[in-house]
């Protein structure tokens, strides 16, 4: 089905993810799969990749594990795509780490490999993806960032810079790439109950739940060929 065809909703074939092993990534990767999409799972933890792909209807899933920062895994990523039916038409920007701690004490080798993982690896995924979407005018590009992309707050300077940065490079990205049909949005969650909220003490019930991201990335995936929604915004309904 064409991306230019009035209020249709486009098909989409393939969905590659990073940061599937667990949390929001793995809720993502669930219920694409379980919407009908083939889903290809990016992260290091082959064994937690291979037990979402489990988790998959069956023939609907499989896993690529290794590290988005190294070049040679990138090239072996899409030349996995090139081996799957049907064409990549949705990339979920999901990877992501995290460094806490007042500027003063920063360790920049560390801040540097936050801001590869978090915003270098997703704009490379993205460049990579775009030329087929591009001919095939039909596709979608979602990013996972944060509330940090909006707000600041102490000690988290270089988490905020990269989803500050992620949100910038998904403004520009759809103004790219709208006239050929493919959409772009940009999903900023408050306190997601994940692995890396875990340490914090907070209430994990009282935050959003990786399953509500997953609703998130449905709904843009739902609307029609005359709309984009280009950011959401997701807050904890009470405070966790």
């Amino acid at each position: 089905m064409s991306a230019n065809n009035g209020h249709d909703k486009p098909d989409y074939e393939t969905a590659l993810i990073s940061g599937a092993s667990r949390g929001i990534g793995r809720a993502i990767a669930l219920r694409l799969s379980a919407l009908g999409t083939r889903v290809l799972l990016l992260g290091r933890d082959t064994a937690a990749l291979e037990a979402v792909v489990a988790g998959c209807p069956p023939g609907t899933a499989s896993a690529c594990a290794g590290d988005l920062r190294d070049p040679e895994f990138v090239d072996s990523i899409f030349e996995q795509i090139e081996g799957l039916p049907g064409s990549l038409d949705v990339l979920v920007n999901n990877a992501g780490a995290t460094d806490h701690g007042p500027v003063h004490e920063a360790d920049m080798e560390r801040w540097r490999e936050v801001l590869d993982l978090n915003f270098f690896a997703a704009a490379e995924l993205t460049r990579r993806a775009l030329p087929g979407m591009i001919e095939r005018e039909r596709g979608a590009v979602i990013n996972i960032s944060s509330i940090n992309g909006r707000h600041t707050n102490a000690g988290a300077a270089i988490y905020a810079a990269s989803k500050h940065a992620l949100n910038g490079f998904g403004g520009c990205l759809f103004e790219d790439v709208r006239e050929h049909g493919i959409k772009v949005s940009t999903i900023m969650p408050g306190f997601v109950d994940t692995d890396m909220t875990a340490r914090m003490k907070k209430d994990g019930t009282r935050m959003i739940q990786p399953d509500d991201v997953a609703d998130a990335v449905a709904f843009v995936l739902s609307t029609s060929t005359s709309c984009c929604p280009t950011e959401i915004v997701i807050r904890p309904q009470v405070v966790p």
